[in-house]
């Protein structure tokens, strides 16, 4: 066995260690990575990630890119699991018509993935017990 000294990236998630006991967890490379993949790398960032007032309905026609937007929505699956839980609810919303998404439901994914490209670096940050003097 081998020592190949502090761990720095895993499963496609970027440990960066601060000051003491801090850790922070980003997945900034596994976002570029699937931007990149899909086509939106020069996507003008959003501002937020959903909106409320959109309504996603069953698409009734012809499915076009059904394959495209179901590879893009198993992508995105990943990163609520480990550090974007913030973006749960808008790829659950967007995953329940995979099969019969219609343009609103790719409108929707466009702004996600809009959303991602301005927050790659955004994680979740861990610190340790603060030291309490004892006296």
């Amino acid at each position: 066995m081998k020592d190949l000294g502090v761990i720095d990236v895993i499963l496609d998630i970027k440990l960066l260690r601060g000051d003491e006991d801090e850790t922070t967890i980003v997945q900034s490379h596994y976002v570029d990575k699937v931007l990149s993949q899909f086509g939106y790398s020069d996507c003008k960032p959003a501002p937020t990630l959903y909106d409320p007032s959109a309504v996603l309905r069953k698409n009734h026609r012809i499915a076009r890119n059904q394959l495209r937007y179901s590879q893009i929505i198993g992508s995105l699956i990943y990163l609520p699991s480990v550090t974007r839980p913030h973006i749960s609810f808008a790829v659950s919303k967007l995953s329940r018509l995979v099969s019969n998404s219609g343009e609103d439901h790719r409108y929707a994914l466009e702004r996600v993935m809009c959303y991602l490209k301005g927050t790659m670096s955004h994680g979740i940050h861990y610190a340790g017990y603060t030291k309490v003097p004892e006296g």
